[in-house]
């Protein structure tokens, strides 16, 4: 993303951390418990029974460890979004503080306010072309 962050991006950020990522995370836990499930149960004997065991051991681990990760992100990409939305706020408190000062804003003069709607410094609504 390059220059502002707005509202829709933030969403879509929230997005990835809360919705996406988990979703992902939970594929790689589900595949772990899978297979954690697969024992040799007697169809295996000896040194087969044994590799098979070592097997199902790496293939949890790396399905666990990928689940972290993508878990990991999640948090990363979560603490993105609240940094964000914290420095808005920041920037919306310092903006209400400012305004806030009486040498910085007179609320009653209209040279510091927003026009009055239907006064002559309104800019109402343009006219369009019809059709």
């Amino acid at each position: 993303m390059t220059g502002e962050v707005m509202g829709g991006d933030l969403h879509h950020l929230w997005r990835v951390s809360e919705v996406h990522l988990p979703r992902i995370a939970d594929v790689y836990y589900d595949a772990n418990r899978a297979v954690a499930g697969l024992t040799a149960s007697g169809a295996l004997a000896g040194s087969v029974a044994d590799s098979w065991d070592d097997l199902r051991a790496e293939l949890q681990g790396m399905f666990a460890q990928v689940g972290d990760a993508v878990l990991a992100a999640a948090d990363g990409v979560r603490l993105a979004t609240r940094v964000y939305v914290d420095a808005d706020q920041a920037s919306a408190d310092a903006l209400a503080g400012y305004l806030a000062d009486p040498a910085n804003h007179d609320p009653a003069s209209p040279e510091s306010n927003p026009p009055v709607a239907g006064a002559d410094d309104d800019p109402g609504l343009p006219v369009r072309p019809t059709a």
